[in-house]
C-alpha cells in the first residue's frame, strides 16, 4: 500500500511534507499551501505511534484533506478522523512488517480483527466498513502479486491495463457491485470475484450470480463447504474456485474425502473447487488476461 507520509516505516523514500504538498494530485491551493505546510512540518514530523496520537488537522479544505489522507495512510495514526479501508490495509501492513502476500493476508486479518489483540502501530479510530477492509485485502494481495487495481480515470471509468484488476466497488463500476467486489480480466468470461469475511452462508452462494465467480474469504466454518449439496450448489452457481484460510481448507478437505465425497469437490474444469489463500495469487496471474479454463 502505498504512502508518501516522509516518516512512514514502510516507505524509504527521503521526500519531505513540501514535496507532498506540491504533489498535483493533491491539489493544494497556493493561498492554503504555507499554512498548511507550517502544521505539517511542526506536528508531523514523526512516524505514527503506539498508542495513536492525535494532533492539530491541516488548514485544508474537505475534499484536499481527503486526498492527503488517501496519499499517506499514516496520518490516520495522527488525525481524529475515522481510516478508510486502505488506511487499515495499511496499518496492517506496518503490523506485519511485510507488504500483504497471499502467504499472509490471514495474519493481516486477524490483526484488524475487533477481538485481536489489534495493530502497533494502528490508526487512532476504527474503521465503520468491515466490508471494504476484506476487499481492500484481497485487492492487495492482488497488487503485491503483480496485477494492480486499474486507476480511474477524469470520468471515474477504470483505466484498462494490463495485467490489473477492477475494483468494482469503486468509481462507475459501482454500479455493478452487487455483481461482486473485484474483477479479474480473462476469456472466455472476466472472473467476478466475491469478497467474504468468516462465514459464507447463502450470501456466498448466491453473489456468484450464475457469472464465473472465485470466492474470497477468512473463512471459519468448515461444515459450510463440505456436504455434496453444497458443492454441487456452487458449481451451479457459477464458482470455478473457493479460496480460505489454510487451517478451514485442510478440515474440509479431510472430511470430503473421509466421507468418500472427493469426486464432487472439483470445478468445471477438472481441478481443486477449494483452495488455500495461498494459492490465491499465483492462481489469478496464471489467468489473467489469458483463459480461465487454466483454473
Amino acid at each position: 500500500m502505498r504512502c508518501l507520509h516522509p516518516f512512514c516505516p514502510a516507505s524509504d523514500n527521503e521526500s519531505n511534507w513540501a514535496a507532498v504538498l506540491d504533489l498535483p494530485e493533491l491539489g493544494v491551493r497556493a493561498a492554503d499551501r504555507a499554512a498548511a505546510l507550517a502544521v505539517l512540518t511542526t506536528q508531523y514530523a514523526v512516524a505514527p505511534s503506539t498508542p495513536a496520537i492525535a494532533r492539530p488537522i491541516p488548514p485544508l479544505g474537505g475534499a484536499v484533506l481527503r486526498r492527503l489522507l488517501n496519499l499517506c495512510p499514516c496520518l490516520f495514526n495522527q488525525i481524529d478522523i475515522a481510516p478508510t479501508a486502505r488506511g487499515v490495509v495499511h496499518f496492517c501492513e506496518l503490523t506485519l512488517g511485510a507488504p500483504i502476500s497471499a502467504l499472509n493476508v490471514h495474519q493481516a486479518f486477524l490483526i484488524q480483527h475487533p477481538r485481536a489483540p489489534g495493530f502497533a502501530p494502528g490508526p487512532f479510530r476504527s474503521c465503520s466498513s468491515g466490508g471494504a477492509v476484506m476487499e481492500m485485502l484481497c485487492s492487495e494481495v492482488l497488487s503485491t502479486a503483480g496485477i494492480p487495481a486499474m486507476p480511474l480515470d477524469a470520468n471515474r471509468w477504470p483505466i484498462w491495463s494490463m495485467p490489473g484488476h477492477i475494483l468494482l466497488n469503486e468509481g462507475r463500476m459501482s454500479s455493478l457491485q452487487a455483481l461482486g467486489d473485484l474483477l479479474i480480466p480473462c476469456a472466455p468470461t472476466n472472473l467476478v470475484i466475491s469478497v467474504k469475511s468468516e462465514v459464507a452462508r447463502e450470501r456466498l452462494l448466491y453473489s456468484a450470480n450464475s457469472i464465473e465467480g472465485i470466492g474470497f474469504g477468512f473463512f471459519k466454518e468448515p461444515q459450510e463447504f463440505w456436504t455434496d449439496s453444497r458443492m454441487a450448489l456452487y458449481k451451479r452457481m457459477g464458482f470455478t474456485a473457493i479460496y480460505m484460510p489454510a487451517e478451514t481448507h485442510t478440515s474440509v478437505m479431510k472430511h470430503v474425502s473421509a466421507a468418500g465425497s472427493a469426486r464432487h469437490a472439483v470445478n468445471i474444469n477438472g481441478t481443486d473447487l477449494y483452495r488455500p489463500l495461498t494459492a490465491f495469487a499465483s492462481d489469478m496471474l496464471r489467468v489473467v488476461g489469458r483463459s480461465s479454463a487454466l483454473l
